[in-house]
């Protein structure tokens, strides 16, 4: 099978890559590299790697020439931050440039789209908790979210009366090994960083802001499931299970037999103070579950942080 995977060198797309690698596909993969990483590439098969935008006109071009039966579309500016900062990229990199390559896909021969949306943030600050695919609240607070829920409406839009069906998959917090721990998201290897160099991790707000976290290789799984069913998808992708910041800087806290508290910092502009997502209709509609619980997950981090 050909498959295009844009943003494959990121944090997700290379544990995907990886994936997809132990079977027979052909990929085609994309990344621009300033948050992704060449060396989570460092692996054999059958794909070819371009550093370059996916919506630039060379890499359209190139993705028109490839003709993939799947597209697993992963890259984004990811930054809530960066999107208050500078909206104009945002939407450059989250709308935009997506739009230009579902116009290609809709002209080849590919049969699914599957899209990494964002559950934390296009829900807005949500009434229900864990929050369902249909209980969307106001707006999105970020620029980052609005981005996310538009492309997602114009997904349905682009691709309706089309060959081309679409999986828009809403993740929560995903961690896992590969993702930065220098970032400015991604609080589990951030703070698991900071607890290895005995450094005290930084509490933006009071802490209690809560969270949905994911295991990088269950949300793999579920992309993977989308992929191969000829149906549309609009699903959310998580545990279920709330848990604080403040809990999880005390879960690692002990896990390191540490002695250090966190600082804390004033909150953010744009965050949430609680996401957690109704994951019923994924379990139902991909036979999906995450077989990941928080701790289990923290160890693999700890494990690769310290190799």
């Amino acid at each position: 099978m050909k498959i295009l995977v844009t943003g494959g060198a990121g944090f997700i797309g290379s544990h995907l890559v990886e994936e997809l690698l132990s079977n027979e596909n052909e990929i085609l993969i994309f990344d621009n590299c300033l948050t992704g990483k060449k060396e989570n590439l460092e692996m054999t098969g059958n794909f070819k790697f371009i550093i370059d935008d996916f919506g630039s006109e060379n890499s359209l071009e190139e993705i028109e020439k490839f003709d993939p039966d799947v597209c697993f579309h992963l890259a984004a500016q990811s930054s809530v931050v960066v999107s208050v900062e500078n909206p104009a990229l945002d939407f450059e990199h989250n709308i935009l440039q997506p739009i230009k390559l579902i116009q290609v896909l809709l002209k080849s021969n590919c049969k699914k789209l599957v899209f990494t949306s964002s559950g934390g943030t296009i829900f807005g600050e949500p009434s229900v908790i864990p929050t369902a695919e249909e209980d969307y609240a106001d707006e999105p607070e970020s620029p980052y979210g609005v981005a996310k829920k538009r492309l997602n409406e114009l997904i349905k839009i682009m691709t309706n009366n089309s060959n081309l069906k679409y999986s828009i998959l809403n993740l929560s917090n995903v961690y896992g090994p590969r993702q930065d721990p220098h970032g400015e998201a991604g609080v589990v290897s951030i703070f698991a960083n900071k607890y290895l160099n005995n450094e005290e991790p930084i509490i933006y707000g009071d802490g209690e802001q809560s969270r949905d976290y994911v295991y990088v290789k269950d949300v793999v799984s579920a992309l993977i499931k989308a992929s191969t069913i000829d149906k549309n998808h609009f699903l959310n992708i998580g545990t279920g299970v709330e848990t604080s910041v403040n809990n999880l800087a005390n879960s690692m806290k002990r896990q390191f037999n540490s002695e250090i508290n966190p600082i804390y910092k004033p909150a953010r502009e744009g965050e949430l103070n609680r996401s957690v997502l109704n994951n019923t209709k994924a379990k139902k509609e991909l036979d999906w579950k995450p077989e990941y619980n928080l701790d289990e997950g923290m160890k693999q981090v700890f494990n690769w942080l310290k190799a």
